[in-house]
């Protein structure tokens, strides 16, 4: 009876494990053995070793993807964690309740839209003959801008609407990090004599060193992963691989030059390399953080 009982819970877990097992890690095995094939989809598949690692590092899409995505992580992260914190600080700040329940949501919407509407959406904006943008900027006299074609300012073009996208729900998190925060502790900050600004430096960062963690590792995976749709809509990775990156380049590699080899290399590449800087960052960092018990 006894080994009856410990058994029944692994079989509610079956359909967990299933799920994981053929959805999650087959795939990843699947995708390694194929980086170290040639396939096209079509023909059989060849064992070729590390050449698809080899050849991956002389191929100028790879190179610019990586120096891309390397952009991405370093301009978004600032701006994903200073400006939701500012607006959360903000909104915490308004005695109208009314008025604050009404930030929220029109400051949250883009989150809850649909990604590629609204690309479609920016596309409009973007447009250099009668965008809004450049309608705005006509009136003071500046000539039309061409914000996805030109290799100068595309890249900052796809920054923008992944951080208008994803601001909204960072903010939440803030929000709801703030809340917890003891009104107690606060007031006795106040009663010691603690401005604004220490009373913030002193307990209120600290004590949202779990939200800013998790908002850290999620934007860095964003930087790779998500912003594929807004690079793949607006500018297909152009001009001149200039917005590519490494989730785009997977599927440049995998799905318009039917190089699976390559593909699925640059898919290990990016695992692994995300792998770490994830380990690095909760080593570093993630052991410094303060947790409230």
């Amino acid at each position: 009876m006894m080994k009856k009982h410990r058994i029944i819970p692994y079989i509610y877990l079956l359909p967990a494990i299933f799920f994981f097992l053929v959805f999650k890690y087959w795939p990843m095995v699947f995708g390694f053995f194929l980086s170290l094939s040639k396939w096209n989809f079509i023909s059989s598949i060849q064992w070729v070793g590390i050449d698809n690692y080899i050849h991956m590092f002389s191929r100028s899409l790879f190179i610019n993807a990586v120096s891309n995505t390397g952009k991405y992580t370093a301009i978004l992260l600032p701006s994903y964690i200073i400006i939701p914190l500012l607006l959360a600080l903000m909104i915490l700040q308004v005695r109208n309740k009314t008025l604050a329940s009404l930030y929220k949501p029109v400051i949250f919407l883009p989150t809850i839209l649909s990604f590629a509407i609204t690309c479609m959406v920016w596309m409009w904006v973007f447009n250099p003959s009668f965008g809004a943008l450049n309608t705005v900027l006509s009136y003071f006299g500046i000539k039309p801008i061409y914000w996805l074609s030109d290799s100068k300012i595309a890249l900052w073009s796809i920054i923008l609407v992944s951080g208008w996208k994803t601001f909204g729900y960072n903010m939440i998190l803030f929000i709801a990090g703030l809340s917890t925060i003891s009104d107690e502790l606060l007031e006795a900050s106040i009663i010691d004599g603690a401005n604004a600004w220490q009373t913030f430096w002193k307990i209120k960062w600290p004590m949202l060193g779990p939200t800013t963690f998790f908002i850290l590792i999620t934007s860095i995976i964003y930087a790779t992963d998500k912003a594929f749709i807004p690079i793949n809509v607006l500018t297909r990775g152009g001009p001149h691989d200039a917005t590519t990156n490494l989730a785009h380049a997977i599927y440049v590699f995998g799905f318009e030059m039917f190089n699976s080899g390559i593909a699925n290399a640059v898919s290990m590449f990016t695992f692994f390399i995300f792998l770490i800087l994830t380990y690095v960052l909760m080593k570093i960092i993630g052991e410094r953080i303060y947790y409230e018990v």
